[in-house]
Parts: structure tokens; sequence; C-alpha cells
């Protein structure tokens, strides 16, 4: 008997039949397996075709015996493995979102069963600019907006809230199987403290300042913390940095695009509090983590 030459499978992928060849003895041949177990959807003809369509991953290992016309027998074992079938996630389908500058957020899909080696495309959509396709994950930070505005204009917030990026890219596997999966990552800005009309960054005559200030973008989770860099007087002056010339009673908190301020209701305070915002979201970049310092004026002569 010749080698038995079988290659491995996968589940769900037509086997490419093979042929077994016996030499010596008297024609007709006709084949069985003797010992151990074929993958599961595979048969061996007595003709000596081993094809099918494999149903269960795993190592196999079995014996095939192939007997003459004089009932003269010979016997050859093999091996193969079968793959599981080639599957992906692709968790940014719907929508992921990143912030500026994020290097940690790119991957949108992953691999599983198959049989190496993979081979990636893009299959749609483009990488965004600076940025490269490394399997199913962006490489690099995500773009910083271009805007043709004044400075002064972008330090205050550009006129859009996010930036989106749709691709999809595909995996082919060494059997030929290919999919496809898609992203779509929404781009969110950096924290922005506002002054409006109705939160002007000023308080007078009550310990609560309610809607203080305002701010917007930042990641949608809003786990946003208030950090006081300076406290001065209420001309500005005999600057202390960090909370140290704060009232002794005394908090701040930021949810949902508005700051509020409460202090001690039985002593009065002047002063111009310095604070800015620490943006604890997922994918937000160090460098876009903490905004930019707003001054919150404050006078309450006390009861």
């Amino acid at each position: 008997m010749a080698a038995l030459s079988v290659h491995n499978g996968e589940v769900g992928v037509g086997y490419l039949a093979v042929s077994f060849q016996a030499t010596g003895g008297s024609a007709p041949y006709t084949w069985s397996v003797s010992a151990g177990t074929l993958p599961p959807g595979l048969t061996l003809s007595p003709g000596g075709v081993l094809n099918g369509n494999n149903t269960t991953a795993g190592k196999f290992n079995f014996t095939a015996q192939v007997k003459d016309s004089t009932a003269a027998t010979a016997t050859g074992s093999t091996n193969m493995t079968v793959f599981p079938p080639l599957t992906v996630s692709q968790p940014c389908a719907q929508v992921c979102y990143v912030g500026m500058g994020c290097t940690t957020c790119g991957r949108f899909g992953a691999v599983s069963g198959g049989a190496a080696p993979y081979h990636y495309n893009l299959a749609g959509g483009a990488v965004p600019s600076g940025m490269t396709l490394n399997g199913f994950a962006l490489q690099g930070p995500f773009p910083l907006p271009t805007f043709t505005a004044p400075v002064d204009v972008i330090v205050a917030g550009p006129p859009i809230t996010r930036l989106i990026y749709n691709l999809s890219a595909s995996v082919t596997d060494d059997f030929g199987v290919t999919k496809t999966v898609a992203a779509n990552f929404w781009e969110f800005f950096p924290l922005h403290i506002l002054c409006t009309q109705t939160s002007p960054c000023t308080c007078s005559g009550t310990p609560a300042c309610t809607a203080m200030a305002a701010y917007e973008f930042g990641a949608p989770s809003d786990n946003v913390t208030v950090q006081v860099t300076q406290v001065c007087d209420a001309n500005g002056a005999n600057c202390v940095a960090g909370t140290a010339g704060l009232p002794a009673v005394w908090s701040v908190s930021a949810k949902g695009g508005l700051i509020n301020v409460s202090l001690d209701s039985n002593n009065g305070f002047f002063g111009q509090v310095t604070i800015d915002l620490v943006d604890h979201g997922a994918c937000v970049a160090p460098g876009f983590a903490v905004s930019t310092q707003q001054v919150l004026t404050i006078s309450w002569p006390g009861p």
C-alpha cells in the first residue's frame, strides 16, 4: 500500500476528495476503515475515495485496509485535523465611541476557528487619515479634526459634535473561507466648559449654585469629575493652588452637561475658583482627558 495522503479539513467546507492507492496484489481492490474513526461527515468508498463534508472539529486517527481479489489485505494508518468553522466578532458593527487621539480602541473584530494563515483586506470604506489597518484593528491615533476657522473659534469648540468613520474588512483563511466585519467609529471631542446665559459661570446670593456652568462633548458615559486648580479672592488676587482657599464646606459635581457647586451656607465666600474637568470614560486619549480651565466667580455674603 502506498502512503495514505490526506489533508486537513474545516467544518462546513466540502472536503476535497483524495483517492487512496494500492500496488501489487490482484485487482480489483476494496477499501474500508479497519480501526479508528473517520472525521464525522467523511466516508471512505470501497473504491478508496475519501470525501464528504466535515461536521465536527477535532483530531482524528484511523487505519484503512485494502483487500484484493484473493482476499489478501494490507493496512495503513494516518491522521488529520478538522478545524472549527471560521467565525468573526464585530463589536463595532453598530457603533464604537473613541476620543480624539485615542490609540487603544481601534480593534473592531476578532477571528476564531478556521485555519491559519489568515489574510486580511480592506473591503469597504476608508482607513482614517494617519492610521493603518492591521487585521481587524486600526493602529495609530484617531485623527484630530482639521478646521480652517480662526484659532479662537477652535478653542471655543468646533460646531460639530463628532466625526464618523465607516469601514469594513475581510479575512480569508487557508481553506478560502471569507468573512467580513463592519465597523462604525464615532469620534467624540474633548470635554469643554461653557458659560451660557443660563449657566453663566457666576453665582451670587446663594450657597447652592445649581447649573453654575455647562459643559459639552466628552465620552458618552459622562463619567466626569471636577478639579479645583486655583482659588483667588474676588479680585482675582491672592491666589493659592489647589483647594486650600475653599470654604470648609464645599462640593462640586458635573453631570448631564451641568456643573453644580454647593458651599457652606453659614459662612460667606467671595472668590474666583478655577476648575477643569476630567473625563474618566473609555477610549479617552490621555492628552485630551482634562478640559481647558474655567474661572467660576462666587459671591455669597452668608445668611
